[in-house]
């Protein structure tokens, strides 16, 4: 047997390896009983609607860097989505979209958009969003091409005025502001992010029953969610010195799970990222927090901690080959994609197990 094969047969066993380790430290988890916390922050309170924003020179002006602007951007594609998916639920929990929406509000929730460096500044409650902020970078690529591709592809409808978004005070290099500048700079994430959108808009309205599950959906949601990560990370590594190394390495840990997550076409529905999220931190990492697991965190957040840097620390030991064989693996059969959505249920979504 050559080493490829080798290691694919390996991949499934390591991570039921992993799983078992990290479900030994969650016996107990604690779950949330607050469904509401689960929804980001005021997304009642936005419409959705894109006359929301205001019209300056025949444009649409988006202050990218306020919450309340980014939540409407997700509000506006969550709305439009809606109907090309089937029997969507109470709350229409099976909008594929769920995901982002909700990750974006745990990230405001956890005060990881805020200054690393002075707490205070974008604190939770406050409505900004820092320009030092490594996580607000990273998601300002998820949205700003998730945005820019549906109104490309036509799938938010005839829209009269380009968009603009506001430019920041600080790193504006780091950033584009337009679809003419994200295009231009970024091509092959902004044609992934039109390929979703278009397929999307391509589909029977409303959808009939064999759109209960839409595989190929979940799969270029995904993609282009990955797309939007890479370019981000690269950026959040120049202003990584602003968080303690105990947060950017949770960071880079818990990113690279989620990419073994969307190689197995994970659910991006609403109770399936409720999932995912319980053991999200609920505050950035502390130089404290280096060395042992914090104490005011739930067992399901010690166990999340453990589980991810178990994935990072296999991973780099293998020069990467263990997230190329995985993904290799995944791409095989929707068997095989079954079973490693089981293995990271396993892994990381203990609750539903114990």
């Amino acid at each position: 047997m050559d080493s490829e094969r080798m290691g694919s047969v390996m991949v499934i066993p390591t991570f039921l390896f992993l799983s078992l380790l990290a479900g030994s430290l969650a016996q107990n988890p604690e779950l949330s009983s607050d469904e509401n916390y689960n929804y980001p922050d005021l997304w009642d309170e936005v419409s959705g609607d894109i006359s929301e924003f205001p019209v300056q020179n025949n444009k649409i002006i988006i202050d990218i860097w306020k919450y309340v602007d980014r939540l409407r951007m997700y509000k506006i594609l969550f709305n439009k989505s809606d109907e090309y998916f089937f029997q969507l639920g109470q709350n229409n929990t099976g909008n594929a979209l769920w995901a982002l929406n909700m990750f974006f509000g745990r990230l405001y929730k956890t005060d990881r958009l805020s200054e690393p460096s002075d707490s205070s500044v974008c604190a939770y409650g406050s409505g900004c969003i820092s320009h030092n902020s490594g996580w607000g970078g990273i998601n300002f690529y998820v949205v700003a091409f998730n945005f820019l591709a549906a109104v490309e592809s036509g799938f938010l409808g005839d829209i009269p005025y380009e968009i603009e978004f506001v430019r920041g005070k600080e790193r504006r290099s780091d950033y584009c502001y337009s679809l003419h500048e994200c295009r231009a700079a970024h091509p092959m994430a902004m044609n992934l992010g039109k390929r979703y959108y278009k397929y999307l808009k391509s589909k029977t309205t409303p959808p009939t029953a064999e759109d209960t599950l839409d595989t190929t959906a979940i799969k270029y949601m995904w993609d282009t969610h990955q797309a939007a990560i890479d370019i981000g990370t690269a950026k959040f590594n120049s202003i990584s010195e602003y968080s303690s190394a105990a947060e950017r390495d949770f960071t880079m840990d818990f990113l690279l799970a989620i990419e073994f997550c969307e190689a197995a076409e994970y659910r991006p529905y609403f109770e399936s990222a409720a999932e995912l999220l319980e053991g999200f931190p609920h505050r950035p990492l502390t130089d404290e927090d280096a060395q042992d697991l914090p104490d005011d965190f739930s067992t399901r957040q010690k166990a999340m901690l453990v589980a991810v840097k178990l994935i990072r620390t296999i991973n780099d030991f293998s020069g990467g080959v263990f997230l190329t064989l995985w993904k290799t693996l995944m791409a095989l059969s929707d068997v095989n994609k079954a079973l490693g959505r089981f293995f990271i249920k396993r892994l990381l979504l203990i609750p539903s197990f114990w």
